[in-house]
C-alpha cells in the first residue's frame, strides 16, 4: 500500500507541468515564469528509483538512508528549483540555503505523518525508530541535489 502511494505522489508530482498553467485561473493573483519541465518529472523518477536502492548499512538504527536521501531530500531540492523557477523567487544564497532547508524539512515532516496514518490505520508497517536518521537523509539528499541541479544549470548555461 506504501508503495502504491509513492507511485501517486511521482505521477502527480511528474505531472505538475501539466497541472501548473490552470493555477492563474484558480488564484489570479499567481504569476507563473517559465520553470523547466523535466525537474518535476525528475523528482518523480527519483522517488520510484529511491525505493528500490540497497541498503547502505550507514548505521545499524536506519535500514532507508538511502530512500529518504534520494527519495526525500532529491526529490524535495528538484521540486524546489522548480517552484524557484516557477515563481521566479529570487534570493540571496543564505535566504536561499534557508528556505531550502524549510523546504526540505516540511516535505520531511509531512512523510513522517503519512508514514504514522497509515501505521495507525494498519495499512503498512513501517519501523519509525529511525526517524531522525530519516529527517537527516532528507536534508543531506536535499543540500546535494540543490548542488547538482544547480551545477548542472551553470554548466548548462556556458
Amino acid at each position: 500500500m506504501f508503495f502504491l502511494f509513492i507511485v501517486l505522489t511521482a505521477l502527480v508530482t511528474a505531472c505538475l507541468p501539466l497541472i501548473v498553467p490552470y493555477l492563474p485561473r484558480i488564484f489570479p493573483a499567481v504569476k507563473i515564469h517559465p520553470a523547466r519541465s523535466w525537474l518535476p518529472v525528475l523528482a518523480g523518477v527519483l522517488i520510484v528509483i529511491s525505493t528500490q536502492l540497497p541498503n547502505i548499512h550507514i548505521s545499524n538504527q536506519t535500514t532507508t538512508f538511502q530512500q529518504h536521501f534520494v527519495g526525500g531530500g532529491m526529490y524535495s531540492a528538484g521540486l524546489y528549483i522548480y517552484a524557484k523557477q516557477l515563481f521566479n523567487w529570487r534570493l540571496h544564497w543564505l535566504v536561499d540555503l534557508l528556505v531550502l532547508f524549510a523546504w526540505v524539512s516540511a516535505l520531511g515532516v509531512a512523510n513522517k505523518m503519512i508514514e504514522f496514518a497509515f501505521l495507525e490505520l494498519h495499512l503498512a508497517h513501517i519501523d519509525t525508530a529511525d526517524a531522525y536518521w530519516d529527517l537527516l537523509a532528507n536534508t543531506l539528499g536535499g543540500f546535494a541535489g540543490y548542488l547538482l541541479l544547480y551545477k548542472s544549470a551553470k554548466l548548462r548555461k556556458n
